[in-house]
């Protein structure tokens, strides 16, 4: 069965980017010069998806709504600037080809936002991809994901390899790719890998909501995976990631993205190592 499906979960507050989320949502923050959901949306698309169906909360809706529409009151003023025109091809040519969905979250946490888009997930295998989590490669991360499960009929969940463990999300192997359990950093982590943020996952999620425990007042996605009496295959990705939930990640983000803009590489270039000679 082709998925076709993918569920990205946008209904945080964005806290740790207060001030400027009192009114500008963060997963609509530029980088460079598209909104960092747009990388995640074209990631999903360049990976065989046709419907994301975006879990958020009251506040992004409108703004998401705006952007992932053909607005063709700008086309027709653009009608004679080609140039300008050609900035909205990419993101007008995802836009005709895919459907998009809202869900607003009612219960906490990762768990809870995929629990909130379940009558839009019936006896289906879907992807599902965190808001914080960028991803750059020539092969898509999701699309690696969607290979594997292809090939093996298994559910999955992305990991990537970190020098600087988190606090939680650690993988721990039963053998090869087999996940055992997700745990908490100790002194003798079982691995170096940590969840990435992007699952293929069956309908099945959704009846061990009542053997979930509660972490912090939220439900978590990682954690209900475990519950299942299902194989789970980790795929580790050697992508270069962004956690852009963080200012750093955030940060980080811009610096490549622009790096990677001709229009911009040598001035940037030039200036980052004008303002690093100290």
């Amino acid at each position: 069965m082709k998925i076709k499906k993918c569920v990205i979960t946008i209904g945080g507050l964005g806290t740790r980017f207060l001030p400027i989320t009192k009114s500008v949502t963060k997963e609509m923050l530029p980088i460079v010069d598209v909104p960092a959901i747009f990388l995640q949306v074209k990631e999903a698309y360049l990976s065989g998806i046709k419907e994301i169906i975006f879990v958020v909360s009251k506040k992004n809706i409108n703004l998401l709504k705006n952007f992932f529409k053909i607005d063709n009151e700008l086309l027709k003023s653009l009608k004679n600037k080609p140039e300008k025109l050609a900035l909205l091809k990419e993101v007008d040519e995802i836009v005709k080809n895919m459907k998009f969905t809202y869900v607003m979250q009612t219960i906490k946490g990762t768990y809870g936002a995929l629990y909130s888009a379940k009558a839009y997930l019936k006896n289906e295998t879907f992807a599902v991809m965190y808001g914080d989590d960028i991803s750059v490669d020539s092969i898509p991360s999701l699309k690696k994901l969607i290979l594997e499960h292809e090939k093996t009929n298994a559910l999955i969940m992305s990991a990537r390899k970190e020098s600087e463990l988190p606090k939680y999300g650690i993988v721990k192997y039963k053998k090869d790719n087999i996940l055992d359990e997700i745990v908490y950093k100790n002194n003798t982590p079982p691995s170096h890998d940590v969840i990435s943020g992007r699952f293929i996952l069956t309908s099945d999620i959704f009846k061990v909501k009542n053997l979930l425990k509660e972490h912090d007042g939220e439900l978590q996605l990682p954690y209900a995976i475990t519950l299942l009496k299902k194989e789970i295959r980790i795929v580790l990705d050697n992508s270069l990631h962004f956690d852009i939930g963080s200012k750093i990640g955030f940060l980080k983000a811009n610096i490549y993205f622009g790096l990677k803009n001709p229009n911009m590489n040598k001035e940037l270039k030039d200036f980052i190592n004008q303002i690093t000679k100290d």
